[in-house]
């Protein structure tokens, strides 16, 4: 068995008033059998009853800390929430071996970080990893599928030198694909271990409802020039989910410069085109 004893590994988690789900990522996160040498939690506009609470498992975990920002933006995805990432990166005083971004809606197993580190040590060339989600729905689980190589943006984890390869995170809509690509161009691996189950309570991007949530994913991937036909096919294929016909119609709804990255994304997708089931 590999000993991860001396493994520095530090979390950030970007948080906006999400104290009906923290707790139980808190639970989840103290219970872990390789608990995370620190845990940053970026707490962004956050209103009174969650500061408190915050403040509260602070003073319990001396390896949890909170980063606040306080500033007049309104709740957005993608890119703002990549900067609040690098905020509460840049504030850590760890020099790291890996990094992990976790989203404050999620309930990890309790073996979810030492099944992570066992795939980085069997393969030395994995350089960004997470775990699937699965939501459940009245009775009902709910895989939230995606490409077995699209580690997902709210459970990332990161090899440092594939970190620092790729540049790091950018602060842009779409950031949580393009570190994949720009990894992968690099020569490392990415993967989502559907194997490695996580509790997601709610579903991506319905903070605000399913419907904006659509439309800001059609966003997204405009911003990111990604290739028509694929759009479509996409589109089609999430017209299986609800909301049924608005929701995808308003994914069809460019500001992205990295040359490169845009066309290795784009030949991935015409190549995903010509497998599609």
């Amino acid at each position: 068995m590999v000993s991860y004893s001396n493994l520095r590994h530090v979390v950030v988690t970007p948080s906006r008033d999400e104290s009906a789900f923290l707790p139980q990522l808190v639970n989840s996160m103290v219970e872990q059998t390789i608990v995370p040498s620190e845990w940053i939690i970026v707490s962004h506009n956050s209103g009174k009853s969650s500061r408190d609470y915050l403040e509260e498992i602070c003073k319990k975990y001396d390896w949890i800390t909170i980063l606040s920002i306080e500033d007049t933006s309104q709740r957005k995805r993608g890119g703002q929430i990549a900067k609040l990432v690098n905020q509460g990166l840049s504030c850590s005083s760890l020099d790291w071996d890996f990094f992990s971004k976790i989203d404050a809606d999620m309930v990890l197993p309790e073996d979810y970080f030492e099944k992570i580190f066992a795939n980085f040590a069997d393969a030395s060339r994995l350089g960004i990893a997470s775990g699937s989600c699965y939501l459940i729905e009245g009775r009902r689980k709910i895989v939230e599928f995606v490409s077995p190589d699209h580690s997902r943006g709210g459970l990332k984890t990161y090899r440092r030198q594939c970190f620092e390869e790729i540049g790091g995170i950018r602060e842009a809509n779409g950031w949580d694909g393009l570190d994949n690509a720009l990894a992968q161009m690099n020569g490392w691996e990415t993967c989502c271990f559907f194997e490695i189950e996580v509790l997601h309570q709610r579903r991506t991007g319905s903070y605000s409802g399913l419907i904006r949530g659509c439309f800001e994913t059609g966003k997204f991937a405009h911003s990111m020039r990604y290739f028509p036909p694929f759009i479509l096919a996409r589109s089609a294929h999430r017209m299986l989910r609800k909301p049924i016909v608005l929701a995808n119609s308003l994914t069809m709804k460019s500001t992205f410069d990295e040359v490169d990255a845009i066309e290795y994304l784009r030949n991935k997708q015409k190549n995903r085109l010509k497998f599609w089931k």
